[in-house]
């Protein structure tokens, strides 16, 4: 399960770097990451030093290119470490893509190096696209276009200092535009106005919060790309086994602390095997192209996740009640992988699961 297993020579010393970083630095003050957010604004700046956005990106433009299971691999040992720390990288690194995705536009011509090396850090605002078009739209204009709306979920405020937001045209296409990670006004007129940070129950130090958008104007120079209007339903079917990697490192975190109750020798030995098992299943699939049942193994690995945490909450006692306690993090960890990413057939997944759950009792 070692990430190096599957990168080539290139990138080897780089993953040496941010496992020893992740395991000697974050790890011991994982627990305060998810509280505090200068110190995850720290470690995510020092990953972006090390070069860990570089890792995921084609040769041709810098990158070191590496395969889908080392970077499987590599997001299973940061949920793993820190959910928070996870999480961030997990916004740069979706930016990064939409970014790649257009390399001749102009936004990819000004960012995409200081990109790679971490030294701007860019968040991601599309989840509404699943839920609710109507509550971003953008209007052509002869100097670009028009965005009116609201962002109901945009991570990274303070930690990051632009976003990409994702608002659908008149015909569907999905705009992607560049924007400052700040209150602002225009001189047109346009409105930026974000919100506090939302009172999260998980990764609170992540810095979410809601964006109302009133005539904000795009110019061309800050448009990222434009979409066609399935772009959401495609990535979503991609990254369906992709993002397994996160639930069934929490998992993992989570057997860790089981293993050492004296009391629990049994459940662990279950868990153990079933992780193996799902982790062995994954790993069969990570190269296959979108089969519908990858929704079945993403949500089998969240409900492992859910449960090792309640496993592991259970037995610690109510010392685990503690926002500072390590199982208490992990348990609102995998609460946020139950709802990260959710499209219809991950929750039909999830729900089906717990369906035949209680058809057995």
């Amino acid at each position: 399960m070692d990430a190096l297993a599957f990168a080539d020579l290139a990138a080897q010393p780089l993953l040496k770097d941010i496992q020893t970083y992740l395991t000697g630095v974050v790890a011991p003050m994982a627990n305060r990451l998810d509280q505090q957010n200068s110190l995850l604004s720290e470690s995510l700046q020092a990953l972006g030093n090390l070069g860990i956005f570089r890792l995921g990106v084609p040769k041709a433009v810098g990158g070191l290119e590496c395969d889908r299971r080392t970077l499987w691999h590599l997001s299973l040992q940061l949920a793993q470490t820190s959910g928070a720390l996870a999480f961030l990288v997990a916004q740069h690194q979706s930016a990064l893509g939409i970014i790649l995705e257009h390399p001749e536009g102009s936004v990819a011509q000004a960012y995409l190096a200081d990109l790679m090396k971490g030294q701007v850090l860019v968040g991601i605002s599309f989840s509404h696209l699943r839920h609710n078009l109507g509550e971003l739209q953008a209007q052509p204009t002869s100097e670009g276009y028009l965005l009116r709306g609201t962002l109901p979920w945009l991570s990274g405020f303070q930690h990051m200092t632009m976003f990409i937001a994702a608002a659908p045209l008149p015909d569907q296409r999905i705009l992607f535009a560049l924007m400052p990670f700040i209150n602002a006004q225009q001189a047109g007129g346009g409105i930026l106005h974000l919100s506090l940070p939302l009172p999260l129950a998980a990764v609170p130090s992540t810095q979410t919060v809601q964006a109302e958008l009133v005539d904000w104007l795009v110019p061309p120079a800050e448009v990222v790309g434009i979409a066609a209007a399935d772009w959401l339903a495609i990535r979503d079917r991609q990254q369906l086994l992709r993002s397994s990697a996160a639930p069934m490192g929490c998992a993992r975190a989570s057997l860790q602390i089981l293993a050492e109750s004296v009391d629990a020798k049994d459940l662990y030995h279950h868990l153990r095997d079933r992780w193996h098992r799902l982790y062995d299943q994954i790993q069969r699939e990570l190269e296959e192209v979108n089969p519908p049942y990858h929704a079945q193994l993403r949500a089998a690995a969240i409900h492992l996740a859910v449960q090792a945490a309640q496993a592991a909450l259970i037995t610690t006692g109510g010392s685990a009640l503690m926002l500072s306690h390590t199982v208490q993090r992990l348990y609102r960890e995998a609460m946020l992988y139950t709802v990260s990413g959710l499209n219809g057939p991950l929750r039909h997944a999830l729900m089906e699961d717990l369906w035949l759950e209680q058809s057995f009792h």
